[in-house]
C-alpha cells in the first residue's frame, strides 16, 4: 500500500504562488492550508491537491493565534483525511528531495515524531537565553525579571549557536580568564531559582519537561492524536497563551513527553535551514545549494517568496526532479522580451 502523507502548510502574508509551487513539488500528497484571510484576503490557490482549513484562526508573529491555527490545521486533517504522517510546513519551505525520499523513510517505520528539541533545564544557553519566554506569561513580573537576569548574564556578548531549528546566545560575560564574572553567575542562579518546577509558577514538572526547537516537525498519525488530546488539557491552555513565540516551546516539550510517556520514538529534524540572522533563518541562495544537497534533511528553510528565484528553480528541477513547466507553470512565466525573441530566433 503507498504511503500516504498529509502536508499543512500555515499561510498568512506570501505569496499565492510561492503556495501553489510548494503544492505542486509535494504532489500527489494533500497539502493543508491554513491560510490567514485577515492578513492577506486575496489569496487563491488552485492546485488539485489543495484543501483550505474552514475557518481559520487570526495568526501572525509570536501570538497565540499561531499556535492555536497550527492544531486547528492539524485537526482538520486528522478528520477528514487518511495519512500515515503528517509534516507541518511554512510557505518558505521547499523539499529538497523527491517526495519518494520522505515516502521511504515514513515506509521505513524507524521513528514515529520527528524533530528537534533542546532540554532548557540542561543546556545552559537554552536557559538563560529564552527562559524568560518560555516559563513566564509576557505581561508578568517573573517575565521581566528573567529578562533581566537573560541580559545580565550575556552582556551584549555577539555569540550565537545554532541549533535544533533555532539559535541560542552563548559565551555568557565573561573574564579575561574564561570564567563566569558574579554578574552573570548571579545572574544564572536567580534563573535557576525561578524555573524550578518546586516554586511552581509555571506549568512544568518532572512529568512535563521544558523543551525549546522549532515547530516545523513531522509524526505519525497515532503522534498527532495523541498531540491533539493533550493540546486540549488545562495546564496547556493556561499557560502557553500567555508565552511569546508560544509555539517554540509548545511543540517540542509536547513531542517529548509523548516520546517519554508514550513510547513514541523520536527521529532527526526534517528541515535544513543554512544559518540565522539575529535569530531569524536567513533567506537561502544559491551559495546553499551544495549544503541543501548534501544534507540528509527532507526540506530546507527558508526560500525567497519568489518562484522565479533560482535557487528555487534549481532545487526543483536539480534535487526533487521537477519539469520547468511543474516549477513554473506557462501562464505564470514572465514573457520574453521582443529583442530577446528576434535573437533567439536568428540563432536558428
Amino acid at each position: 500500500m503507498k504511503t500516504k502523507i498529509a502536508f499543512v502548510v500555515m499561510s498568512a502574508i506570501h505569496s499565492p504562488e510561492s503556495v501553489a509551487q510548494l503544492a505542486r513539488a509535494l504532489a500527489p500528497h494533500t497539502v493543508v492550508v491554513h491560510h490567514d484571510f485577515s492578513q492577506t484576503p486575496d489569496f487563491h490557490v488552485d492546485e488539485p491537491n489543495v484543501r483550505f482549513v474552514p475557518s481559520p484562526k487570526r495568526t501572525g508573529w509570536a501570538i497565540w493565534g499561531f499556535s492555536e491555527g497550527i492544531f486547528h490545521a492539524i485537526r482538520y486533517a486528522y478528520e477528514n483525511l487518511e495519512f500515515d504522517y503528517l509534516q507541518i510546513l511554512s510557505p518558505t519551505c521547499l523539499p529538497i528531495k523527491p517526495v519518494s525520499a520522505l515516502e521511504a523513510h515514513v515506509a521505513a517505520n524507524t521513528s514515529d515524531a520527528d524533530f528537534a528539541s533542546i532540554d532548557m533545564l540542561a543546556d545552559e544557553d537554552a536557559l538563560m537565553s529564552v527562559s524568560y519566554r518560555g516559563f513566564a506569561g509576557e505581561e508578568s513580573f517573573r517575565h521581566r525579571l528573567l529578562r533581566r537576569m537573560m541580559v545580565m548574564y550575556f552582556n551584549n556578548t555577539p555569540e550565537r549557536r545554532d541549533i535544533a531549528g533555532v539559535q541560542l546566545r552563548t559565551g555568557g560575560n565573561l573574564d579575561a580568564d574564561g570564567r563566569l564574572r558574579p554578574a552573570a553567575r548571579i545572574a544564572r542562579f536567580v534563573t535557576r531559582l525561578l524555573v524550578n518546577p518546586v516554586l511552581g509558577g509555571h506549568v512544568f514538572t518532572k512529568r512535563f519537561s521544558p523543551f525549546y526547537g522549532s515547530t516545523w516537525f513531522g509524526a505519525r498519525r497515532p503522534v498527532i492524536e495523541w498531540l491533539l488530546k493533550r493540546f486540549n488539557d488545562e495546564d496547556i491552555q493556561s499557560h502557553f497563551p500567555k508565552l511569546c513565540i508560544a509555539d517554540e516551546f509548545l511543540i517540542p516539550s509536547m513531542l517529548h513527553q509523548a516520546v517519554v510517556e508514550k513510547g513514541f520514538r523520536q527521529g532527526p529534524f526534517n528541515h535544513c535551514i543554512a544559518t540565522f540572522i539575529e535569530a531569524n533563518p536567513a533567506w537561502l541562495t544559491d551559495a546553499d545549494f551544495n549544503l541543501l544537497k548534501e544534507t540528509p534533511a527532507f526540506f530546507g528553510r527558508k526560500f525567497p517568496d519568489d518562484i522565479h528565484t533560482p535557487i528555487r528553480r534549481r532545487v526543483l528541477t536539480e534535487l526533487v526532479g521537477l519539469t520547468p513547466d511543474q516549477v513554473v507553470p506557462p501562464e505564470e512565466q514572465a514573457p520574453v522580451p521582443m529583442v530577446e525573441r528576434e535573437l533567439v530566433a536568428q540563432a536558428a
